[in-house]
């Protein structure tokens, strides 16, 4: 009788010590800040390294993004909204597969946000206009057919995509009034002059797409400026390792691996590193 009430209470004991465990895991994790990335391709990172085990389907997040870096630095609970192709309405809206907004709560603590480009064709137009022109010198890369080239943004284009910007942007503070928020403007992807052999596009086009790049910069800095978010210049960061430069932090058109989770004028692994250190270095004030 004595050795079989000794042998409840170890078992007793033991189950008292794993419910604290438990306990203590929930704890923890209640407490991590919770950090949402919204975004498009650039936020994304498709063809860094290795597809996320949870990236939901045809989003190609990379498990080596800046989101997922900086919440393993911080210790961050991460949840990755971002998706290739997603445009400001549709992070927006709730009924477009790319909707992002409601995976942010009223305890998100984090919220960065990196889009605009595709309501403007940005990146389109870049792959477009080298795909066409290796068309006219007879060199198609493989098989994949050229997109159709998006028509050049117009102002009410413009205006139009500061007023997404500035609604989401309203929108998470709304939504999570206690949240930290970064803006980050999009990558130099092209030099301003002149162009090398892994742009093979018209100068014409480079030149529209670097106007179209500064009236992103512009807007997101507005947009920043007027709702009091942080704002990460990646265009800046990222001057001295455009395409064309010696330490290229974006892929060019040639040597992109056409694929399924690869894309040409899209970022590196030494871009998420660098977007990573810069949030990092801009966020210590608050974690």
């Amino acid at each position: 009788m004595y050795k079989y009430l000794l042998s409840l209470i170890s078992i007793l004991f033991i189950l008292s010590a794993c419910r604290l465990n438990i306990s203590d895991d929930d704890a923890k994790e209640s407490q991590r800040v919770k950090y949402v990335s919204l975004g498009s391709s650039f936020a994304a990172g498709p063809g860094v390294k290795d597809v996320a085990d949870n990236s939901p389907d045809n989003c190609w997040q990379s498990d080596q993004n800046y989101a997922r870096k900086l919440s393993q630095r911080l210790n961050l609970h991460l949840i990755d909204g971002s998706c290739i192709g997603a445009k400001l309405s549709d992070i927006a809206s709730p009924i477009s597969i790319y909707s992002q907004m409601e995976n942010i709560q009223s305890d998100t603590g984090l919220v960065t946000l990196l889009a605009g480009g595709n309501d403007l064709g940005y990146l389109a137009r870049l792959m477009t206009a080298s795909c066409e022109n290796l068309v006219k010198q007879g060199k198609v890369h493989k098989t994949i057919p050229c997109l159709e080239m998006p028509e050049f943004p117009d102002i009410d284009d413009y205006e139009n995509t500061e007023y997404h910007l500035n609604i989401i942007t309203n929108a998470i503070i709304e939504k999570a009034p206690n949240a930290v928020i970064v803006l980050i403007d999009y990558a130099t992807v092209l030099p301003l002059t002149p162009l090398c052999d892994l742009t093979p596009m018209d100068t014409k086009y480079a030149i529209e797409s670097n106007y179209i790049k500064g009236q992103l910069e512009g807007m997101l800095e507005r947009v920043s400026t007027r709702n009091g978010t942080l704002l990460i210049k990646a265009s800046e960061i990222t001057r001295d390792h455009n395409v064309c430069s010696e330490e290229p932090w974006i892929r060019d058109y040639k040597s992109a691996e056409w694929g399924m989770t690869t894309l040409p004028y899209h970022p590196t692994y030494g871009y998420m590193l660098a977007i990573t250190d810069a949030l990092e270095d801009v966020l210590k004030p608050y974690f």
